[in-house]
Parts: structure tokens; C-alpha cells; sequence
């Protein structure tokens, strides 16, 4: 009889214990035993509608033209995206938009006016005649990396004396480039004759018309 209180108590936590590690109470497996998987999410799918001022900008996602505004872009994934708004004449707004699943995300771009934006090289500044009166030739390239064209752009080259003394000597000489839209190069070549025996230096600097004034963009010493 003593023997037998201990031998139910086996008998009951063996069965207990085969309970519990049945394979239908296992996680991840159907009441046959098989292991079941786990189902993948379906990505959600937004909306962008884009509008510009000025109308008619060239609408980039994600690096690819998809047209011009007013747009509206559908079958988006949901997350991140960007989203680049350009248009000739006017500055680039390119930013991160949003996609929310099933909902439409609005965005207004409003573009700044664009300016003309003019840099210059120096690629040589030397003496080709080496006479009574020396003749300096200097050379270069001068470039629009702004946004709009930039109109009767000019190079003002001017040799100074180093003895304040002999300013009187001072050679100021105008080099004509012309217009330069967005993204052109044009190459220069002047010449300016000099005073034998004088010490000089040397600036040279662009400038274009706006409306009625000319305005300085880029310089250089040499």
C-alpha cells in the first residue's frame, strides 16, 4: 500500500509529460504533426499626385522620369521615395516623399527662379614677345553652371602695376564670350600689350547683363 500512492503519482506526471510534448501542441505544426509556415505580408500600394509652380516640371522618382506636373503616380509601394521636380530656368527641388498603403499622398513644389552662375579658369598667363613693349597672352575657359542663361557675358582683364607710382600704366582690356546657357564652356584667348621693365599684376573677372545692368560673376588673379 505504501508503495502504491508513489507509483500513481509516476504514472500520472509520464502522462502529463506526453501531453505536453505531443507534436499537435508543438508551435509551428498542424494536429498531424506537420510543420506549418508562416504566410508573407503583401506590400501595400500608395498614390502621389504632384503639382508644380511653374507648371509643367519634369517629375523624377526614385531616379526615373515619369512625366511632368500636374501628375499623379499610382501603384507606389509603400515607404520612402525620392522624389526630384526640375524644370529649365528655375532651381531643382529634390526631396524624400512618404507612400502610405491605399491612401494618396499630396505634394506642391514651388521652384525658385534660377540665376546665371559663371566660374572661369586660368590656363595659361604668359609673355609671347619679349621686345621693347612685352605682349601678355593669357588663356582659360569660362563656364555657366547656374540654372538660366546668362546674356552679353564678357571678361574684364586688367594688368596693374605693382608701383603704385606707374597706375597711370594700368592696360584694362574687354573680351567678348557672347551669351552662355546653362551648362556651355567656351574657351578665351586675349592679349594685352605692356610697358617694358614694369612689374604688373593681373585680374580678370566675368560679367553679365541682367535687365539693365551688368553684374559680376566669377574672378581671378594672376
Amino acid at each position: 500500500m505504501r508503495y502504491r500512492v508513489p507509483l500513481i503519482c509516476l504514472l500520472i506526471l509520464a502522462l502529463f509529460s506526453a501531453g505536453c510534448t505531443s507534436p499537435e501542441n508543438l508551435p509551428g505544426t498542424s494536429s498531424q504533426g506537420k510543420a506549418t509556415s508562416t504566410p508573407t505580408p503583401t506590400p501595400g500600394y500608395g498614390s502621389i499626385a504632384i503639382t508644380s509652380n511653374p507648371m509643367g516640371a519634369e517629375i523624377y522618382l526614385d531616379g526615373e522620369l515619369k512625366g511632368t506636373a500636374p501628375l499623379t503616380l499610382t501603384n507606389i509601394p509603400a515607404g520612402k521615395h525620392t522624389l526630384l521636380v526640375t524644370k529649365i530656368g528655375y532651381v531643382e527641388s529634390n526631396s524624400t516623399v512618404t507612400v502610405t498603403a491605399d491612401k494618396e499622398t499630396k505634394v506642391s513644389k514651388s521652384l525658385k527662379q534660377g540665376k546665371p552662375k559663371l566660374s572661369l579658369d586660368i590656363t595659361g598667363s604668359n609673355m609671347v614677345y619679349q621686345g621693347m613693349d612685352p605682349l601678355m597672352e593669357i588663356s582659360g575657359t569660362v563656364r555657366n553652371t547656374g540654372e538660366e542663361s546668362a546674356f552679353e557675358t564678357r571678361l574684364v582683364i586688367t594688368m596693374t602695376p605693382k608701383d603704385s607710382k606707374e597706375k597711370n600704366l594700368k592696360v584694362t582690356k574687354i573680351h567678348v564670350i557672347g551669351p552662355l546657357n546653362p551648362g556651355d564652356e567656351k574657351r578665351y584667348v586675349e592679349h594685352l600689350q605692356l610697358k617694358r621693365g614694369i612689374e604688373y599684376r593681373g585680374t580678370i573677372k566675368c560679367e553679365y547683363r541682367d535687365g539693365s545692368k551688368m553684374v559680376s560673376g566669377a574672378s581671378k588673379s594672376f
